[in-house]
């Protein structure tokens, strides 16, 4: 399992591009950290069927940061790039499961992805977890396998 966590300012960013933290969960563009305006975010197009997935298994709604958006990026390789994912700091208190159970849909949605296929599949995806402190939000950068998204409940409740 291969990850990295650094604290990052994302409130000064959100104002430039006239956004607000959201208070809920919410898919983050790939490239929010580069874009200058919100109608230049792109998002991974896994983040589709993924919404899909949350909305009908789990009856939970997310939506993406700045409303939706035309611009998905497609990849043609063997990772797996999911989206971006923002946990605000009070769905996490209120919903302490709400972690155990995004983790494992992405976990599901890989395998199902990989399902007879051969070789080292990876998987890339940035969480942003808000922290204790109103508006401190800490990246976790991951690369590694389905089975070591499972894993990182521990990361990101430790993030708090």
């Amino acid at each position: 399992m291969d990850y990295k966590v650094e604290e990052i300012d994302i409130t000064t960013k959100l104002t430039k591009l006239g956004l607000t933290l959201p208070d809920s969960i919410a898919f983050f563009p790939e490239n929010f950290e580069t874009a200058n305006v919100a109608d230049d975010f792109i998002f991974t197009d896994s983040m589709l069927d993924l919404n899909k997935i949350f909305k009908q298994e789990k009856n939970i709604s997310i939506n993406a940061l700045g409303n939706d958006t035309e611009k998905y990026r497609i990849r043609k390789n063997a990772d797996v790039y999911l989206p971006a994912m923002f946990f605000a700091l009070f769905v996490i208190t209120e919903n302490p499961t709400i972690v155990s159970i995004s983790l494992n849909v992405l976990s599901s949605y890989m395998y199902e992805l990989f399902k007879g296929t051969s070789g080292q599949k990876t998987a890339h995806i940035d969480l942003y977890v808000e922290t204790k402190e109103k508006g401190k939000v800490k990246k976790l950068s991951y690369k590694g396998s389905a089975d070591g998204l499972k894993d990182l409940e521990k990361v990101i409740k430790a993030m708090k």
